[in-house]
């Protein structure tokens, strides 16, 4: 997404992750967004690469990712890198939100 920007730190509010990201959107209308699998993803593996991160078990390096914070809105995001920094095969996103709204469609 070329109207996207994702920051990051290693400084977090929460103890339990170890990289804090905000991700905005103007250009596709979203000021912030408080949980971005896609971004997370994507910054999992340049962690990985540039060796930000290098502790792996059984070949995976695990990221825990806090965001949303500043939104009142905060998010939980584990990040799962397969490989290292000269070869990555795999990144898996998943974790914890809070809820905005919940609904069901059906045609």
């Amino acid at each position: 997404c070329t109207y996207c920007v994702t920051t990051f730190t290693t400084d977090m509010a929460n103890r339990d992750a170890d990289v804090r990201v905000r991700m905005f959107a103007h250009g596709l209308g979203i000021p912030e967004d408080p949980a971005t699998g896609s971004a997370n993803g994507a910054l999992g593996a340049y962690l990985v690469k540039y060796g930000v991160f290098t502790e792996a078990v059984n070949g995976t390096i695990t990221i825990q990712s806090e965001q949303g914070i500043e939104m009142g809105r905060p998010s939980q995001i584990q990040i799962e890198v397969t490989g290292n920094a000269k070869n990555i095969t795999l990144v898996r996103v998943g974790g914890s939100v809070v809820p905005l709204i919940k609904g069901t469609m059906s045609w």
